[in-house]
């Protein structure tokens, strides 16, 4: 019975001590002088410009990085370029691997898969 008595007295203990410590926090945060509306907003507003001017100055920055270097039509024409160059290396590839007994697909032609689009003939 007394280690019972024992254990419980232990547990209230501690919760004692918690809630001595959260009513200390909770008057000292009372007695302290209450911080104006007005003041509090226009610090906030404040850090946020900053955060904003900040974003605003990082994503000009990039956008001149990124769209200013390549127009759109130079993109096209350099994915044109890789595409021609990685057919002839496909090409080159599919001679050497015929030495070897390999029989490269045919290539279903373009007019083949393309869809007439024709609205007059509609």
């Amino acid at each position: 019975m007394e280690a019972a008595i024992s254990s419980f007295c232990k547990a209230l203990s501690g919760v004692c001590t918690s809630v001595q410590s959260a009513s200390a926090s909770l008057s000292d945060n009372v007695s302290r002088p209450p911080i104006p509306l007005e003041s509090a907003v226009s610090m906030f507003l404040n850090s946020m410009d900053k955060h904003v001017s900040s974003a605003n100055g990082d994503l000009n920055h990039l956008d001149s990085m990124v769209l200013g270097t390549v127009s759109f039509e130079e993109l096209l024409g350099h994915c044109n370029e890789v595409l021609k160059i990685n057919q002839k290396y496909m090409s080159d590839i599919e001679d050497q691997m015929s030495h070897f007994g390999y029989v490269p697909e045919t290539e279903i032609e373009a007019s083949d898969t393309d869809m007439d689009l024709n609205v007059d003939s509609v």
